[in-house]
């Protein structure tokens, strides 16, 4: 990492929500019955503890959110809103930093109400967020009563602060830049010189933030987004806009190639529905590793790893980080 590269992102507002490092821990069991399963070509395997991070349950949008909260501060904002549906960790972890930080937290849900709050939406409430239901499931719903309540909070004379879906954007990203940094250096000490990362992505800012790290670092270490919520082709569109505007935004030239991989084999149905791959993968990360995931965002993602490793996409010698990106309360919904 460049100076001035370091020198900018420590100018920019941050709000404390959580510590660091997580964990970088290797998954050795897993491996094994991967190869027991009949895989010819195991890579060694890491799971990077995202989930460990220590607010309201964890999850990686506490990344985000240290810079997005820190600009809401910064300009003297009073509100927070943001949206996603009922089992959103980006909305959980939201309403458990606006706590933290004195802000009032408007949460924009897809859906109608539920007779029974549970999981994410369940803690939503208990953190003392204002949720409000669209009763549909169109995104250009929630932007318009978004904009609504931007307005109703102005009206009040209070200071509304708008974060996007998943907290994803140049901004927001700024938490994964240097996630990249904490993972080069624990890689490092694993004594791995060369890794791929692998990663559930669903709005784009996390391989987005990770791309632009390792830009910075000068450091070849190829970032594979697991498509979980949108298209491939949609959010190929947006993690390359996302890198675009942070690299110019933080100094970093870009390469000519291009460095945006996302791979739509784990979707199944789309964003929220689960499916039995993903339902075995949790169960076996598990029942191997002792390690919880959610049927959202990490189980599918473990069924692209996994899909991944029997194609003999990775050599036996290669180094894989699995990013776990929280989410383990939606097992309760």
């Amino acid at each position: 990492m460049t100076q001035s590269y370091q020198s900018l992102v420590a100018s920019y507002p941050r709000f404390s929500l959580a510590t660091f490092p997580t964990p970088l821990q290797r998954a050795e069991r897993l491996e094994t019955s991967l190869r027991r399963d009949g895989c010819k070509s195991v890579p060694r395997l890491y799971l990077k503890r995202d989930d460990l991070l220590s607010l309201a349950l964890g999850g990686n949008k506490t990344r985000n959110l240290e810079f997005l909260i820190g600009a809401a501060l910064e300009r003297g904002a009073t509100d927070v809103i943001t949206a996603g549906r009922q089992q959103s960790n980006h909305c959980r972890l939201t309403a458990a930093a606006c706590a933290k930080a004195g802000l009032r937290a408007h949460l924009v849900v897809s859906g109608t109400e539920p007779e029974w709050y549970a999981g994410n939406l369940l803690l939503d409430r208990l953190l003392g967020a204002e949720i409000r239901f669209t009763g549909s499931d169109d995104r250009n719903v929630r932007a318009t009563l978004m904009r609504e309540i931007e307005t109703t909070i102005e009206s009040a004379g209070r200071i509304p602060y708008t974060i996007p879906v998943g907290g994803s954007d140049a901004r927001g990203a700024v938490g994964h830049v240097l996630a990249a940094d904490e993972l080069l250096r624990q890689c490092q000490i694993a004594g791995e010189t060369e890794f791929t990362v692998v990663l559930a992505t669903a709005t784009g800012g996390t391989q987005a933030g990770l791309i632009v790290g390792f830009l910075g670092l000068r450091v070849d270490a190829p970032v594979v987004g697991l498509a979980v919520a949108k298209s491939v082709a949609e959010l190929t569109t947006e993690v390359r806009s996302i890198v675009a505007s942070l690299a110019v935004e933080l100094g970093i030239p870009e390469t000519e190639a291009d460095l945006v991989t996302v791979d739509g084999r784990a979707l199944g149905a789309g964003y929220g529905v689960a499916t039995p791959d993903g339902q075995r993968a949790i169960e076996r990360l598990a029942q191997i590793e002792g390690v919880l995931a959610d049927p959202i965002y990490t189980g599918k993602g473990l069924v692209g790893l996994f899909s991944m490793i029997a194609e003999e996409r990775f050599a036996a010698t290669d180094a894989v980080v699995f990013v776990h990106t929280g989410g383990s309360p939606a097992l309760f919904a």
